[in-house]
């Protein structure tokens, strides 16, 4: 990875890369629906214009998944009479 950076300009020392790409966050959310049913929602944040380059440079996606809804019932508590 450094290499191909390098190559293309991007002279930063790898702690800089990392602390540039790692202002992209993903976020998890949980909840219950009306049907008890847990709802889980994943995305990815936006990634700063530095992360946006360097992913440009490398041919990678900005993102690495869409924005994903997971449904799961709900298995009752142990111990629940």
């Amino acid at each position: 990875i450094r290499f191909q950076l390098k190559q293309s300009g991007e002279n930063a020392y790898w702690t800089e890369i990392v602390r540039r790409m790692s202002t992209q966050k993903l976020v998890t959310t949980e909840a219950v629906n009306a049907l008890g049913e847990k709802v889980e929602l994943r995305q990815c944040s936006r990634p700063t214009k530095q992360a946006e380059r360097i992913y440009s440079i490398l041919k990678m996606k900005q993102a690495p998944f869409k924005k994903i809804k997971i449904c799961r019932s709900q298995s009752p508590p142990r111990g629940s009479s």
